[in-house]
């Protein structure tokens, strides 16, 4: 199939060639020949879009009007960052009231492809939206003005107004004009007249293009009375539409939004969510509608009608996939400051930091101590603050890491950042500490969480992902058991900080082999060296003599995925493979102070956990631990990425046999790769 079009915009636009999957040629006239099976294209229903659909009608051919969807951008478009939906109709368009649209079609149809696991799907991820806030443009956005701060103390009625933007094509679709607005005004002043106990606040949203100054809207600050006042401000559509009592708009896509936050929406023209039997309508005309639910509504506009592009995988994809996405990205705005000063790091950590923080920080500056006047950041607990006087944030290896060990120079695709303490450190809180404390997850975070923990466990993925998968294995050690529960007692390099800070009591591995022997005299047990210790990268291997005293068997290079299919039990004092065995679903005893446990979910010998708060579910655990805490970075586009995807390409890298050790001279070699990389980006 070919597109043509008239427009040049569109014809050089390689995205939107990438999305329809065919080059679109530019036709210079209508008497250029686009053949019986072109298609024609143009952008919505403006003017110049006209001359295309009669030549499209004239010979008989397809015209597709193209649009943004209803979630377009991670930022705003003028911000050149790549458009993350498209809508391609061949009816109509759906903000265009006076004939069919694509979208009407697909509501009229709902009872082909609305079933049970539709509503669900759509109310989960309706909920979601709301929960992070997305919109059609999704720009860091500022904090209300001091004068909206103090009317909402006051505790007076809101009444929110959407402005938009003079001769807009929305506005005519829905059959409205100035009046409409003018309209619209009158109401919202004399319900905010009659609000109780004091009299109600009207305010006018502008849109994001008049703050720009590209466009202009349809009030003047002049011509408004006191108790109406323009909010000029991009601040968020969530945080706007959660204080208003009502929303009031003649065709704005915030109407639509507003809905999923549960607030009454008058509509004083008729755009694509009106008259549906979902808002309150005053237009001044009519048209035939269906009354549909609002997960209906939300699954007809947002799953069937657009088509979405998978912005770091450059492909088409479903919409949970891009909501995830997007939530990656908007983590990062939760630390936020103007410079970081980067304490003491090595050369090579040098090249993948800047990957990970530069969204959290304008200007990052590397220094071998603590300063002062800016935000210090510290790799781990290896450095301490300033006399605790700066603000301090801690960086260290996430939980899926790579493939390949950080002793060895492999980069890390996961990070962790924490401006509270650090995961290790069981003795003071952190980040990740908060996060599990106040965790409350909906269904699509649930449903997400349960994906993910599958993908994990039919992956085989673990930290380092490194080690030997002899699936054999099993049967050897079962039958040397006899019958005997078999107990993995996971290593730990000795002299790790992780050791220092998450143990209290029993603080070696020699120390965790007579613990674990004591707990479970009976027990078959099996001592798992560390891979960083085995592999030789560092010292502080255990004699196998030593080992043997108190365990039935040594291994080294043997996958902490085949292991859990044969153990009963994992001690560890504050391993992560204590976390990934409860995600294959082994019960664990810990003997130290490890981020996972103390929540219910493990057999813990101390009774240190004040901090920890409540009980949680494997799930929950799963969300605060890889999906809210960490963060991940593809290093095919140097951009943040989701844990999903990083899995995926960790499976794939690992599934080409990269070896455990790497020779001095690979290392250094993979150091200045990764270094002139950083440099290039």
């Amino acid at each position: 199939m070919k597109y043509f079009t008239a427009s040049f915009s569109i014809a050089r636009d390689q995205q939107l060639s990438d999305i329809l999957g065919a080059k679109i040629i530019r036709f210079l006239s209508p008497r250029q020949h686009a053949g019986t099976d072109g298609v024609i294209v143009g952008w919505g229903v403006k003017s110049n879009t006209r001359l295309s659909r009669k030549f499209a009608e004239k010979n008989n051919l397809l015209f597709l009007t193209l649009e943004d969807g209803f979630i377009s951008y991670i930022d705003h478009p003028s911000s050149e960052s790549q458009r993350l939906s498209l809508i391609k109709d061949e009816l109509g368009i759906y903000y265009d009231s006076t004939k069919p649209s694509g979208l009407d079609k697909i509501l009229e149809s709902q009872l082909t492809w609305f079933s049970p696991e539709m509503e669900v799907r759509s109310k989960g991820a309706l909920i979601q939206c709301a929960n992070l806030g997305v919109s059609k443009y999704n720009q860091r956005r500022y904090a209300f003005p001091t004068w909206l701060r103090r009317a909402i103390a006051l505790k007076r009625e809101i009444i929110l107004l959407i402005d938009q933007t003079y001769g807009d094509c929305s506005i005519t679709g829905a059959q409205a004009n100035q009046s409409d607005f003018s309209r619209m005004l009158d109401w919202a002043i004399d319900k905010a007249s009659n609000a109780k106990p004091e009299q109600g606040l009207v305010i006018i949203k502008t849109h994001p293009d008049v703050l720009l100054g590209k466009k202009r809207g349809h009030f003047k600050p002049d011509d408004l009375p006191s108790n109406v006042l323009l909010l000029s401000e991009d601040v968020s559509p969530k945080a706007l539409i959660s204080i208003a009592t009502a929303v009031a708009t003649v065709s704005s896509q915030l109407g639509f939004e507003a809905l999923w936050y549960g607030k009454p929406v008058h509509c004083f023209g008729i755009p694509f969510y009106a008259q549906r039997g979902l808002t309150i309508d005053h237009a001044r005309h009519k048209v035939e509608r269906s009354s549909v639910t609002l997960n209906q509504l939300f699954a007809a506009a947002i799953f069937k009608y657009p088509i979405y592009w998978h912005p770091e995988k450059q492909c088409i994809c479903e919409f949970e996939e891009i909501l995830e996405w997007m939530q990656a990205q908007f983590m990062t705005r939760d630390l936020k400051v103007e410079s970081i000063n980067v304490v003491a790091t090595s050369l090579w950590k040098r090249s993948f930091i800047p990957s990970f923080i530069g969204p959290s920080a304008n200007k990052i500056r590397f220094s071998k101590r603590a300063g002062r006047g800016r935000v210090q950041l510290h790799w781990g607990m290896k450095t301490d603050s300033l006399n605790g006087s700066e603000s301090c944030w801690r960086i260290e290896d996430g939980f899926i890491r790579s493939v390949g060990l950080g002793a060895d120079l492999r980069r890390p695709s996961s990070l962790v950042i924490d401006d509270i303490g650090i995961y290790y450190n069981g003795h003071a809180s952190s980040r990740l500490e908060e996060i599990l404390n106040q965790l409350e997850l909906n269904a699509f975070e649930l449903g997400r969480a349960e994906r993910l923990l599958k993908k994990i466990v039919d992956s085989n993925i673990t930290k380092y992902n490194v080690e030997a998968m002899d699936s054999a294995v099993g049967e050897r050690y079962l039958a040397e058991a006899g019958g005997r529960d078999i107990i993995l007692v996971v290593g730990q390099f000795q002299d790790d900080l992780s050791i220092r800070y998450g143990s209290e009591g029993v603080d070696s591995n020699l120390g965790l082999l007579k613990a674990a022997r004591g707990r479970f005299p009976e027990a078959f047990i099996i001592f798992k060296e560390h891979p960083d210790v085995y592999s030789g990268v560092r010292a502080g291997k255990l004699l196998e003599a030593d080992v043997c005293q108190w365990a039935d068997s040594y291994v080294t290079d043997l996958s902490l995925t085949v292991c859990f299919s044969f153990i009963t039990r994992l001690c560890t004092i504050c391993s992560l493979s204590g976390f990934e065995a409860l995600l294959r679903g082994v019960p664990v005893s810990t003997f130290g102070l490890p981020f996972y446990a103390g929540w219910g979910l493990t057999d813990d010998a101390l009774n240190a956990f004040q901090r920890r708060r409540r009980q949680l579910s494997l799930l929950e655990l799963v969300y605060g631990v890889l999906v809210l805490y960490p963060r991940y970075v593809n290093w095919d586009t140097r951009t943040l990425s989701t844990p999903e995807i990083i899995i995926d390409q960790l499976v794939q890298e690992r599934d080409n046999n990269t070896s455990l050790k790497s020779t001095w001279v690979r290392r250094q070699g993979r150091k200045l790769s990764y270094l002139w990389q950083s440099f290039i980006r």
